[in-house]
């Protein structure tokens, strides 16, 4: 015979009014919710309404839940997992975010060169800090929304002048879900939308399209107080380059006989300061070939004959060859910090440097100046 309930037990649990399905046990304190899953009922106990909900919202038999645990997101204000979506993204319910992660560097990273790797690595270590601990069905657009609300509202705070969205992090993160899909899960939907390139934008870039002038150029060079590096603005003018494949230009790469420059090599600093190697392949992955014309045989033969009593302490990675710098500083080659420092130097004195700042206006204004 079934034992008939006490009064005391009829008042053991309270309905919460602003939760329907959620009661409070009187008892213990705790938050008890019920939940039917193909007409079979699951029930959990927990310590605040916020676990419950998210509990209610997400759990499902197949992801072998058993407590809700608190993820880093929690720190965000603005995060309410009761507003994140409950169906799942894919069928593999037992991938959590930091398990494909790891696999990520551990079979993808290898493939990428080091430059990419220590790139994707630092800005995604920032950025997805808060993702670590969901589940990979969990993934939803609505989710992303209010990360990325959060993202912003963190930046604005922090107030970098250089920050203007999260685009380049979006663009890892979707990079990296793809790889998942492709490897792990078929069925899994890439979360990214159009839309989150705008929720992730901090504040709006005003790109100058003005480039320097044949004038403007000439004017900079002349505002150089040292030969060294109206030397290298000057070879990155005339050679179209990058500032980064400046900075590797090694010796062996220049022959004065034939007139021809190979550029083939590139510097790689380390958050763009400080040296960390020679990449032996340029940007676009094809070598291509400079004319020497009468100005950079000059510049060339200058820099030739600065030959350092302190040989180079960096070496070819494939080879083991000592490296020796076209442009260098007792030896070494200059880091991106000082080059920049140097660049808007002569700006300010020629006074350009409201218009135009940093590295890139030497390929800009070529490009301008012959076309």
């Amino acid at each position: 015979m079934r034992k008939k309930q006490s009064l005391n037990d009829k008042k053991r649990y309270v309905s919460i009014k602003e939760h329907k399905g959620l009661r409070k046990d009187l008892i213990s304190g705790k938050i008890y919710v019920r939940k039917t899953i193909n007409k079979k009922q699951y029930s959990a106990y927990f310590d605040s309404i916020r676990e419950a909900i998210h509990w209610r919202n997400t759990f499902h038999p197949s992801l072998n839940y058993t407590k809700y645990e608190s993820t880093r997101m929690d720190k965000f204000s603005d995060l309410k997992p009761e507003t994140i979506q409950a169906s799942l993204n894919g069928e593999k319910t037992q991938y959590r975010f930091s398990d494909i992660w790891e696999y990520y560097q551990e079979y993808y990273f290898p493939t990428l060169s080091r430059s990419t790797v220590e790139e994707k690595g630092r800005k995604a270590q920032r950025f997805f800090d808060g993702l670590m601990n969901f589940k990979m069905v969990e993934l939803s657009a609505e989710l992303l929304d209010l990360y990325l609300k959060e993202k912003v509202k963190i930046a604005k705070v922090v107030g970098n002048p250089r920050r203007f969205d999260f685009n380049s992090e979006l663009k890892i993160l979707g990079a990296f879900l793809n790889w998942y899909r492709n490897n792990y899960d078929p069925r899994f939907i890439n979360p990214i939308l159009p839309r989150h390139k705008i929720i992730g934008m901090i504040k709006k870039k005003n790109k100058s399209k003005k480039k320097m002038t044949k004038d403007q150029v000439l004017l900079f060079f002349d505002s150089f107080e040292d030969q060294f590096w109206r030397d290298f603005a000057e070879f990155q003018f005339y050679a179209t380059a990058r500032v980064q494949e400046v900075g590797g230009l090694q010796k062996s790469n220049v022959n004065l006989s034939k007139s021809s420059v190979e550029i083939i090599n590139v510097a790689v600093w380390i958050k763009r300061h400080t040296f960390t190697y020679l990449k032996e392949i340029p940007k676009n992955g094809e070598p291509r070939c400079v004319h020497i014309n009468n100005r950079l045989r000059e510049i060339l033969e200058r820099r030739l004959s600065d030959v350092s009593k302190i040989p180079c302490k960096h070496f070819f990675e494939s080879t083991g060859e000592r490296l020796d710098f076209v442009f260098h500083i007792n030896g070494e080659p200059p880091s991106y910090r000082v080059i920049q420092y140097q660049y808007n130097r002569a700006l300010k004195r020629a006074g350009l440097f409201k218009e135009f700042r940093s590295t890139h206006i030497m390929r800009k204004a070529m490009a301008n100046i012959v076309t």
